[in-house]
């Protein structure tokens, strides 16, 4: 048979070399590593295109799975997450469920971290003590951490002592009125800034704090106390005659903050997060299951 007269219907078989460039980011160190794969094939010229192209399509959904891995880990290393919140039930108290979310989408350990009092919360600030941190937005410093959008608001109220006689907010900044409050506490920063006349009485937040507001009222020792309406109305419960003063001084805007230096993509996907907590009702049903009145879901 001629060479002219071949049998032209049979595949052209050829021998083709695929380079396979896989990038990755290696955890122990921060340049990327570049891996190569020198696969020989046997192919059709067609069905070599086709494996191109799924080969393709693999390696994209792989790099997009590690680079959810890498996110996760940059907000929770090690699979667990540390939560630094405040032990008062209007910020821990609804905090807690919200990190409970936070760390089931991330498929991390929520490991809370509570501190006793406003002012240990903001001095945590810097100290890597914890990976996400959920709490009163003004004590989460704009040097030293990146915040979310609002969760949730709370008032801040006034109750008056028993025989006392406050018709409204302004009545209040007075001579010879004492004002009670938590030290250190968003109540502490409005009161400090807006009071003129009045005097300021402070005392540390305690896991009583309801109880021991009612007492410096009681005592006589201050005339109102300001404070979180998570602290105020049971304050006012626990005090026969005492009256909450109508309206509010000022509000709490509490919102999830990362530690300084965290990547736009993980503080994107911690505002995904809790968007989705806010959203699907997770703060709301910690805000009904512990009773609290004046606090809100923050609404977009």
């Amino acid at each position: 048979m001629d060479a002219d007269e071949a049998d032209v219907s049979q595949p052209t078989i050829s021998a083709e070399t695929v380079v396979i460039r896989l990038g990755h980011q290696d955890q122990c160190n921060p340049h990327h590593r570049l891996v190569e794969l020198h696969c020989v094939f046997l192919l059709e010229g067609m069905h070599m295109k086709r494996l191109l192209l799924s080969i393709a399509a693999l390696l994209g959904m792989s790099g997009a799975l590690f680079g959810q891995t890498s996110l996760v880990s940059e907000i929770a290393p090690g699979g667990k997450l540390r939560v630094g919140m405040i032990a008062i039930t209007v910020l821990g108290g609804v905090a807690e469920p919200v990190a409970g979310f936070v760390g089931q989408r991330l498929g991390a350990a929520v490991e809370p971290v509570m501190y006793p009092s406003p002012e240990a919360y903001l001095q945590s600030f810097g100290k890597a003590e914890w990976d996400i941190a959920i709490g009163p937005r003004v004590l989460a410093p704009a040097d030293k951490a990146d915040s979310t959008a609002n969760l949730w608001a709370i008032s801040l109220i006034y109750v008056a002592a028993p025989g006392t006689e406050f018709p409204d907010i302004a009545s209040v900044d007075k001579t010879g009125v004492r004002i009670g409050t938590i030290r250190g506490a968003p109540s502490d920063r409005v009161l400090t800034r807006e009071i003129k006349a009045a005097e300021i009485v402070r005392i540390p937040l305690s896991p009583t704090i309801a109880a021991d507001a009612a007492d410096l009222l009681r005592s006589g020792k201050a005339d109102v106390f300001g404070a979180d309406s998570g602290v105020g109305y049971p304050a006012a419960e626990a005090l026969t005659g005492a009256k909450i003063v109508p309206g509010a001084f000022g509000t709490v805007l509490v919102a999830a903050a990362l530690p300084k230096g965290r990547s736009p993509a993980a503080q994107a996907l911690l505002a995904t997060l809790v968007e989705e907590a806010r959203q699907s009702g997770v703060v709301q049903k910690a805000i009904d299951a512990k009773g609290l009145k004046g606090v809100n879901v923050v609404s977009k």
